[in-house]
């Protein structure tokens, strides 16, 4: 599926289940994470909502840690002023997502969830999956903006591996 096919279609909300952990300000000295909240999709997906979604490939990649997701960090006070509910989202494990989180720096995780979509079955739904052989497949990098459950921008890497365009943050502000 070519990813301008999912402009101005409604997101899919199958039965898709998805995992994060939260992350207070009081949680500042926990050491152990907590136990992952399990969310079906239509949960995040509501009229009168504005989200912003953006997939990557792995936690604690170089990409994704350096050039990817730190701008969703850096400027998510301006996002938020545009949108309801900021989603990180990846196929690694919910605790794997939440210290990498909080490695970023994360540390209130209220409107800003690091998700997990384990065996990638939202993502391949979109087809923003990534192929890495063998039946493996993670998420691409890309970014979607949904509005009353309507896709308004979606933008996908070419080169997942480098890429930080149509995925920014500055592009995904653009369109909002």
């Amino acid at each position: 599926m070519s990813v301008s096919a999912l402009v101005n279609k409604p997101l899919p909300t199958g039965d898709f289940k998805f995992q994060y952990i939260s992350i207070l300000p009081s949680d500042a000295n926990q050491d152990a994470c907590k136990m992952p909240v399990t969310i079906d999709w239509t949960q995040f997906v509501k009229e009168n909502k504005t989200i912003v979604i953006t997939g990557a490939p792995a936690a604690f990649s170089p990409t994704c840690s350096i050039s990817h997701i730190p701008g969703y960090l850096e400027k998510k006070d301006e996002l938020l002023k545009k949108a309801d509910q900021i989603i990180v989202l990846t196929v690694d494990n919910p605790f794997a997502q939440q210290a990498w989180a909080r490695q970023l720096g994360v540390t209130d995780t209220t409107k800003l969830k690091f998700a997990s979509d384990a065996g990638a079955h939202f993502i391949k739904s979109l087809g923003l999956e990534l192929d890495v052989g063998n039946g493996v497949f993670w998420s691409g990098r890309w970014a979607l903006v949904v509005k009353d459950g309507i896709v308004t921008y979606a933008g996908k890497e070419e080169n997942p591996a480098t890429d930080v365009t149509v995925s920014s943050v500055d592009s995904v502000l653009a369109a909002l």
